[in-house]
């Protein structure tokens, strides 16, 4: 191989080398962007939840980012109910678009001999999704909630 050829193939190797760098760098800031892209947001809600007369507590609760496709969805906050029936959950996630965040219930109200647990799930509104720190007028209040009645759209689900 002659020094002309030697040369060529050199500076060949080095472009095809500063391509791929540049390639790199360019996939590296595309993923920098899109992390910074993907916004925090989030939901609170509160609310007391009875089965008649009394309190529904030890009730669990949760707010969720419902997500399509391969992204699963996203547990923003899970509690139980307090003695008094009262509950209180914010939480947050970083999403590209906006969250579909809905409120799940499971309870046993006038339900305790049938296995597993009565579902309800509450969508809620988009208005309500803030970027971290709810403000008072941020937060979901959806009052008393008697479980003693049926539910539209009501399932069973076995939960612990």
């Amino acid at each position: 191989m002659d020094r002309a050829t030697l040369i060529r193939l050199t500076v060949f190797n080095v472009a095809v080398a500063l391509m791929e760098m540049r390639t790199t760098l360019v996939l590296l800031a595309l993923c920098v962007g899109l992390s910074w892209e993907m916004r925090r947001q989030g939901v609170a809600v509160k609310g007391v939840l009875r089965c008649g007369a009394v309190p529904a507590n030890h009730t669990k609760v949760r707010i969720v980012d419902i997500d399509t496709g391969p992204d699963p969805d996203d547990t923003l906050d899970e509690k139980r109910t307090d003695e008094k029936g009262e509950f209180s959950l914010t939480g947050t996630t970083h999403e590209l678009t906006s969250i579909d965040p809905v409120l799940y219930i499971w309870h046993e109200c006038r339900d305790e001999q049938t296995p597993c647990s009565r579902k309800l799930k509450f969508l809620i509104p988009k208005k309500f999704i803030h970027g971290g720190d709810p403000t008072p007028e941020q937060w979901v209040d959806i009052g008393v909630l008697n479980l003693e009645g049926a539910f539209e759209d009501e399932g069973r689900e076995c939960v612990s």
